[in-house]
């Protein structure tokens, strides 16, 4: 079920954030795309009683491969990015629910991680162009 639902949710990301790109433009990367892909994994994993974490690797995992193939397969740093980072977001939110018992606690909390990530990676890589 996880491997389905992450299928799913990849997805239904890919064309929201597309949509989201197109229509609002680059912040999204640092506001509606992280919340969109959290609800998703998180709510359909936990609705539909799958792992919460099982859903966020296996996304990580396809988010990795869609990653590796837009770089012609030459650099490894954002596919190995996508998955710690997507397993790291479905540890925090899975963590928080299991402490708590409230998924929405847990959903917060991973949304919150995947912003700050996102804003982060997005300073290291525009730090990065600037000093080229």
């Amino acid at each position: 079920m996880a491997y389905v639902i992450a299928a799913l949710m990849a997805g239904l990301s890919f064309l929201l954030n597309k949509l989201f790109l197109r229509y609002i433009g680059p912040i999204t990367v640092i506001s509606l795309g992280p919340i969109t892909e959290e609800a998703a994994k998180t709510l359909f994993a936990y609705y539909l009683g799958a792992g919460i974490i099982d859903v966020h690797m296996v996304f990580g995992v396809i988010e990795a491969t869609y990653d590796w193939h837009q770089d012609g397969g030459k650099n490894l740093t954002a596919p190995l990015l996508s998955i710690a980072g997507h397993s790291l977001f479905g540890a925090v939110t899975a963590g928080i629910l299991f402490v708590t018992g409230r998924v929405w606690l847990g959903l917060a909390a991973g949304i919150i991680v995947h912003l700050a990530y996102n804003v982060t990676v997005v300073r290291l890589v525009s730090g990065k162009m600037t000093k080229n």
